[in-house]
């Protein structure tokens, strides 16, 4: 029989993918030379990745005439752009999300035995899902560093520099540069689990209070699980804050990439440029859904969590607090995840529009391409 996973387990399996990233914040004791210590690596992370911004732009304008390169160029700027907004968020937001993980350990720490089985439940639930993605993500990884010690190349991206390097020295520092950040953009490209983590534990946390509501039996219970209920939703919408220009940032890219997917498959590229957008396009997609999922969760058990007051013996509690239960049951706004105007509630429903939408995009300038006269 198979070891069951535990909340802490998954916490820690999380910690450790994005740990490279020093995006999960240092905890509440940690002394101030740790802090110094954790801002240095910050710091030379962003530098790091900074220096391949500025190299990957420089090779961008050198390749005009060389459509392959000239996307390769592209797409490192992209991810390393990723590294450095990431961390800067991170950053600005280690406050909060000291308190946000502070709050999820405490309340895992503390769950009584119903919400031990909820926390079961929804890591069956994802577990098998997020878990691969992390995995196969270093594998590749690895293998594509290990891959580069068999290349005649060089340097194992697509990067000029205005200098010699074909010495040895300099050949060195330049692979270890990119070691290091490959490493980095890893752990980085691994956040969207650290941000799916918060938000499926904030789902758990409405469903044990759907629970409490149902299993109240008087007006002192039914205040507790109301001040509850604020609370959890001051909760949820720190823990979107924190996250919210990430996805905003990867839905920005699933849209230049299905855009530019749709334009490569009809214009002469070679067939490696066009399977290198087939696959940016499934990445950035699959991160976009692998908020979208828990983030449609929460916005319906935001909402929702309060009627299941209406579950419990209501019928048979007194007048007053039968009142007490109708104000419950008022309409509650669902807490989303979006970005003002620019990015509407994401939830499942939109996820499958903006595919819809995409698809038709890229068939429709098939068929365009495809009935011009020659």
């Amino acid at each position: 029989m198979s070891k069951q996973i535990t909340p802490e387990g998954v916490i820690r399996f999380t910690w450790f993918s994005v740990a490279l990233s020093f995006c999960w914040p240092l905890s509440d004791d940690s002394s101030r030379s740790q802090v110094l210590g954790f801002r240095i690596l910050q710091i030379s992370a962003v530098v790091n990745a900074f220096l391949m911004l500025v190299t990957s732009i420089y090779s961008f304008f050198l390749n005009l005439d060389n459509m392959t390169a000239l996307f390769r160029c592209i797409f490192q700027v992209i991810y390393t752009a990723q590294l450095i907004l990431q961390t800067f968020i991170c950053w600005k937001k280690s406050d909060s999300l000291q308190r946000i993980i502070r709050e999820m350990m405490k309340c895992i720490n503390e769950a009584k035995q119903y919400e031990r089985e909820i926390f079961d439940a929804y890591i069956a639930k994802c577990n098998i899902f997020y878990g691969s993605y992390v995995v196969i993500l270093y594998i590749a990884t690895l293998c594509f560093m290990l891959g580069t010690l068999f290349l005649s190349s060089v340097l194992p991206l697509s990067i000029e520099y205005p200098f010699p390097i074909n010495y040895t020295a300099v050949s060195v520092v330049i692979n270890l540069h990119y070691i290091i950040l490959f490493i980095t953009c890893a752990a980085h490209v691994c956040m969207c689990v650290f941000g799916a983590l918060l938000l499926w534990f904030t789902a758990a946390r409405f469903e044990c209070l759907a629970v409490e509501f149902e299993a109240t039996t008087n007006i002192s219970m039914l205040i507790y699980c109301i001040k509850k209920q604020l609370y959890l939703r001051r909760y949820a919408e720190e823990v979107i804050g924190c996250f919210r220009f990430m996805v905003f940032y990867f839905l920005s890219l699933a849209t230049f990439f299905v855009t530019g997917l749709g334009i490569i498959l009809v214009i002469d590229t070679s067939t490696i440029t066009r399977m290198e957008f087939v696959s940016h396009s499934s990445f950035s997609l699959m991160h976009v859904y692998m908020y979208a999922w828990p983030a449609d969760l929460v916005q319906d058990i935001s909402e929702n969590a309060s009627r299941s007051a209406y579950d419990m013996k209501w019928y048979e509690q007194s007048l007053e607090m039968r009142k007490y239960i109708l104000n419950v049951l008022v309409y509650q706004k669902p807490v989303t995840l979006s970005v003002g105007c620019l990015m509407p509630e994401l939830t499942l429903r939109f996820f499958c529009s903006f595919m819809s939408n995409a698809l038709s995009f890229c068939t429709g300038l098939r068929a365009m391409v495809q009935d011009e006269p020659e």
